[in-house]
């Protein structure tokens, strides 16, 4: 079985396209997208799986089993029957590392990983000075997402056993109620707890506790515990003891147990319970980069999430069974001793073990997005059994229309042009109100909505590095277009702001005698760049003109100034050129397909250094660098 949605299907296609024969056990549970031809039924119990699926290997000549976990009943017979026979089992998984990564191991993943090995071991291999740099995958709309609800509600009806206990892969129908609760907690969380994750990254000296899943496989089969309630229980305790008077603890729920479980009660009164009501706190969701970098050590059961934890240096204790609790990574004090000393990890072991998890277990793709079959499972001549399948891209005046996929892509895009609609709404009234930087964030995310709505798929290339580390960037792009706008606005992401066309712009730059109006002009450019981080512009927009913006706010703030390069495939340029309404672009997109834009970071040494040129220089320069597309 594979994870709920189509990744296994898609999987199979790529399988058979290469010319490899394929058999999908198809169990009353059910998985869509398979080929009809390629599924063998299998509905009976436990006790007949076994001898049915050795029989199924043997006839078959299989060489190779695929399946996602390894804690389900009939994946651990499969494994144990495919080393009984020679075959090779391999195990996908959540990844190790996320958001980027999917994890594949051969015969067990988790707590009884590959990666199970001695301290020594991982310190005799060779040493590493730069850690595997993971490429950011765009998400986009990932569609196959939709398949997901439909798997979950059949599987929420089928009762067919295949694990002890409830689980996700095993739902109930009371399961249901809780994926939406779980998504009207979001929003209610979020502003309850603001106050408190606040305090937390701002004022107070915190360790972090991570929860899981009660239901997961780490807990159940790689630890002492068999929900949450005894590991909090244990960690609070511990903490009224041995903490220092000064420290506080927050737990941090699962983000996939929103739903299902709230712990809040249980903490409340515990904490009462060992005196220490005011120094322990509770929250679910937030950036927990943010609350890694700022806590003074972290304390879970073997979540993944103490593998981020050590990407950050911080402290890490674990209390069950995991793969990166060794000595030298993770604290091997007893939890009581943790809270005095925390102990970071050895990072040359770090970077040793990291690298060694990324090469051997890691993908760099996503079960719902992008996945790279072709790299990850290359198929020689000599391993093809049936004639690959000739799948090549129609011409397009020979391409049918799917009525169902051009509905369902119009009713997409109306929705994500409403969202965009209303996110603009509140950025105008943010606006009016003087609340810039939550406006400028708004209208970052009416961008990205806006985007989605005309079917632009952004791909990022940010692999050009810094020239000067710790140096601000002004980032420019050529505005030949709203396209254009949309494209900067996801490439460089929420956290920037666009500079219009402005007064003070002209008159620092114009009417420099005027030293005012210049200091003015020079404290709003550092203001902007400091506040929200990256600031970008159009150096050319509907005048044709190049604009001397960039040059002023990066001589003004110590800046470099740093060029994107947008390429856009397969659509009429004349169509958009110069095109800035919104609503004409959005009506010419409702129903055309996707358009994939390569948005691509250059060198900042392509423009130079802004305060050893002068506007003259800096206008011949860009026109250099971006000359003007005629139609």
């Amino acid at each position: 079985m594979g994870p709920i949605g189509l990744f296994f299907a898609r999987f199979c296609r790529y399988l058979q396209g290469c010319g490899i024969p394929v058999t999908k056990v198809a169990f009353p549970l059910r998985e869509f997208g398979f080929p009809g031809d390629v599924c063998v039924p299998f509905s009976k119990g436990m006790d007949s799986w076994r001898p049915f699926l050795r029989r199924l290997i043997e006839e078959r000549g299989i060489r190779h089993i695929f399946m996602y976990g390894d804690f389900i009943i009939p994946h651990r017979i499969a494994i144990e029957e495919a080393r009984a026979l020679g075959v090779e089992a391999w195990v996908f998984e959540l990844g190790y590392l996320r958001p980027n990564y999917v994890t594949l191991e051969r015969d067990r993943v988790n707590a009884r990983s590959n990666l199970n090995k001695p301290a020594a071991f991982y310190r005799e291999l060779p040493p590493c000075d730069q850690l595997p740099q993971n490429i950011v995958l765009d998400p986009g709309w990932r569609w196959r997402k939709a398949w997901k609800a439909p798997t979950f509600i059949q599987h929420a009806f089928t009762r067919y056993p295949i694990i002890e206990g409830e689980h996700k892969l095993q739902p109930s129908p009371g399961f249901l109620w809780c994926q939406v609760r779980g998504t009207w907690r979001y929003w209610l969380y979020r502003w309850q707890e603001k106050a408190v994750k606040q305090r937390l990254l701002e004022h107070y000296s915190f360790f972090l506790a991570v929860l899981q899943v009660s239901s997961d496989s780490q807990i159940q089969m790689g630890s002492p515990y068999r929900g949450m309630h005894d590991f909090i229980e244990d960690v609070i305790r511990s903490f009224a003891s041995h903490a220092h008077a000064s420290d506080h603890l927050a737990f941090k729920h699962h983000p996939r147990d929103r739903g299902y479980n709230n712990y809040a009660s249980l903490i409340r009164l515990l904490a009462k319970q060992y005196g220490v009501s005011g120094r322990v706190h509770y929250f679910h969701d937030g950036p927990l980069s943010r609350y890694l970098r700022t806590c003074r050590g972290v304390i879970t059961v073997n979540s993944t999430v103490g593998l981020q934890a050590l990407f950050h240096a911080v402290p890490t204790k674990t209390m069950g069974d995991t793969f990166y609790n060794l000595e030298g990574l993770t604290d091997q004090k007893s939890l009581d001793a943790f809270w005095s000393d925390p102990q970071p990890s050895d990072r040359a072991l770090f970077y040793r073990f990291y690298n060694h998890l990324v090469l051997s277990t890691q993908v760099n793709g996503n079960f719902d997005g992008d996945f790279p079959f072709r790299t990850t499972f290359p198929i020689g001549p000599e391993a093809r059994q049936l004639t690959p399948l000739q799948v090549r891209p129609r011409l397009k005046s020979n391409m049918r229309i799917d009525p169902m996929l051009l509905l369902f892509r119009i009713s997409a895009r109306l929705l994500w042009g409403g969202i965009a609609t209303v996110f603009y709404a509140f950025y105008v009234f943010l606006s009016q109100i003087n609340s810039s930087k939550r406006a400028e964030k708004l209208l970052a995310l009416a961008c990205i909505a806006a985007a989605r709505s005309m079917g632009l798929q952004v791909i990022v290339d940010d692999s050009q590095p810094r020239e000067s580390l710790g140096k601000k960037e002004v980032y420019v792009f050529d505005g030949l277009s709203l396209f254009d706008f949309l494209v900067a606005r996801v490439s460089i992401g929420v956290n920037s702001s666009f500079i219009p066309d402005g007064d003070f712009i002209q008159k620092g730059i114009l009417r420099r005698e005027s030293s005012s109006e210049y200091r003015e002009a020079s404290c709003l450019s550092k203001e902007c760049i400091n506040g929200m981080g990256k600031a970008f512009f159009a150096v050319r927009t509907r005048s044709r003109k190049i604009s001397l913006k960039p040059w002023f706010f990066a001589c003004s703030s110590r800046s470099l100034i740093v060029p994107w390069f947008f390429e856009y495939d397969e659509y009429d340029f004349s169509s958009i050129h110069g095109e800035y309404s919104f609503l004409k672009l959005f009506v010419l997109r409702l129903a055309r397909p996707a358009l994939t834009v390569r948005s691509k970071r250059g060198c900042s040494s392509a423009l130079g250094s802004p305060v050893d040129m002068d506007e003259d220089e800096f206008l011949q320069k860009v026109e250099a660098l971006y000359p003007f597309k005629a139609v």
